[in-house]
C-alpha cells in the first residue's frame, strides 16, 4: 500500500507551519522563568477552602458556563454585563474565534515583536498577516500606523495589541489605539492578560463606546494558568457573531468552579500581584547593575533583557543551558533578546547571582 500523501489532505498554511514549542521540565530541576506564570503558591488555609468548595463539582453533567453565581461576580469584578462577555479555553481559543470569523480579505496587524499566537492562529485560517513594526527604543506604536495617508485606507483591517506588550513590557500609545477605533474600517483586539501588574485603565470601559473593539482578559498570569480561562468583551454587533461559532460547554465544570472560588477569594491572588510588582523592580534594579545586558522598562510580570554584544550570544546560550536557567528566547532581529519572568524572591536572587557570575566570567 502506498504511504498517506498529506499534502493532499492538509491545507498548505498547516503544512508550512511549526509547532509551537513548550519547554518542559521536570518541577525543581531547572530555574524556570520563561511562561510568565505566576512561581507563588496558594496558602494552605485557601487550597484547604479551595477543595472543599470544589468537591461537590458535578463532573457526570455538562457544565454550566451560565451559572448566576459566577456571571453574579464575573459582571461586578470586571464592571459589564454578561451579555457583553463569553468565556474561551485560555486566551488562545478566543483569538482563535475572533481570526475563524473574518473574512479572508481582511488584513491582520500584528505588532514586531508581539505575542506570537496572533500571528500562527491567522496564518493557519488562511489570512493575511501584516506586521508593524516597533520603535526599538520605546517599542510603541508608529504614529502612521492606520494608513490614513495611504493608498490601502480604506481597506479592512484588525489589529492585535497587547496591552502591556508581550515581550516587551511596555504599554503602547492609547491615543494611537483610540484614533484606530474612529475608523470603522478596522476591528481592535486589546489582549490584556497582563493589566494586572500595571496602573494603566483597561479598555473594556468601551466596549460599548466603539463597537469594533474586543478586549481579552485571563487569570492565567497570576496564578490560575492552569485553569484555562479567559474572556472576550465586546459590544453586541460582534460578540453575538463570536457566540455562534464558539463551541458549546467549551469550559470544564472544575474550571467554572474554581474561577467563582477565586472571584470570592481574589485577596489571595492581590496580595501575589503586589509581590510581583515589587520584585519586578528588585529584578530590574540588580540586571541594571550587569553592563553586559540592557533592561527594559516593564508593567508585566516579565522583564526584556538585551545582550549589549552580540559576540555573547553562543557563550550566553550555553551558560544557560549548563546552570538549567530557562529563559524565553528569540529569533532573527530578536536573537540577542530574552525574556524573563518575575518569579519568587528566592529565583530572582538566584538568578541574579548567576548572571552576575556570567558577568564575571
Amino acid at each position: 500500500m502506498p504511504p498517506l500523501k498529506i499534502e493532499n489532505f492538509i491545507k498548505n498554511s498547516v503544512l508550512e507551519l511549526s509547532a509551537y514549542k513548550i519547554n518542559e521540565v521536570e518541577s525543581g530541576e531547572a530555574l524556570k522563568l520563561d511562561a510568565n506564570e505566576s512561581n507563588y503558591t496558594l496558602s494552605r488555609n485557601i487550597k484547604k477552602k479551595y477543595a472543599d468548595f470544589i468537591k461537590d463539582t458535578l463532573i457526570n453533567l455538562y457544565p454550566d458556563s451560565g451559572s448566576k453565581n459566577l456571571i453574579r461576580l464575573l459582571e461586578k469584578f470586571y464592571g459589564t454585563a454578561a451579555e457583553n462577555f463569553i468565556f474561551g479555553n485560555g486566551s488562545d481559543e478566543l483569538i482563535s474565534i475572533i481570526l475563524l470569523s473574518l473574512k479572508k480579505d481582511v488584513a491582520v496587524k500584528i505588532p514586531e515583536p508581539s505575542f506570537s499566537m496572533y500571528g500562527i492562529i491567522a496564518r493557519y485560517n488562511d489570512l493575511k498577516t501584516e506586521p508593524v513594526k516597533l520603535d526599538e527604543k520605546y517599542f510603541d506604536l508608529p504614529e502612521n500606523i492606520s494608513g490614513d495617508k495611504t493608498k490601502d485606507k480604506n481597506s479592512k483591517k484588525i489589529f492585535f495589541f497587547s496591552y502591556p506588550n508581550n515581550p516587551t513590557g511596555n504599554h503602547f500609545n492609547r491615543d494611537i489605539i483610540k484614533n484606530l477605533l474612529e475608523n470603522k474600517n478596522n476591528i481592535v483586539v486589546v489582549d490584556e492578560a497582563y493589566i494586572f501588574f500595571s496602573n494603566k485603565e483597561s479598555f473594556i470601559k468601551y466596549i460599548n463606546k466603539y463597537d469594533n473593539l474586543i478586549v481579552l482578559r485571563t487569570f492565567s498570569k497570576i496564578g490560575l494558568a492552569g485553569l484555562r480561562f479567559g474572556m472576550l468583551f465586546s459590544g453586541n454587533k460582534l460578540i453575538n457573531e463570536f457566540k455562534k461559532i464558539k463551541l458549546p460547554y467549551n469550559i470544564n465544570s472544575l474550571t467554572l468552579s474554581s474561577i467563582e472560588f477565586f472571584l470570592n477569594n481574589f485577596g489571595e491572588f492581590d496580595k501575589n500581584i503586589k509581590k510581583t510588582v515589587g520584585q519586578r523592580e528588585k529584578l530590574y534594579s540588580a540586571l541594571s547593575k550587569l553592563d553586559y545586558i540592557h533592561v527594559y522598562p516593564s508593567d508585566a510580570n516579565f522583564l526584556l533583557v538585551r545582550l549589549k554584544n552580540k559576540n555573547l550570544k553562543n557563550k550566553f546560550d550555553k551558560f544557560l543551558n549548563a546552570n538549567n536557567i530557562i529563559v524565553r528566547s528569540f529569533t532573527g532581529d530578536m536573537e540577542l533578546f530574552y525574556r524573563i519572568t518575575v518569579g519568587t524572591p528566592a529565583e530572582n536572587k538566584k538568578l541574579a547571582g548567576y548572571l552576575k557570575d556570567f558577568g564575571a566570567l
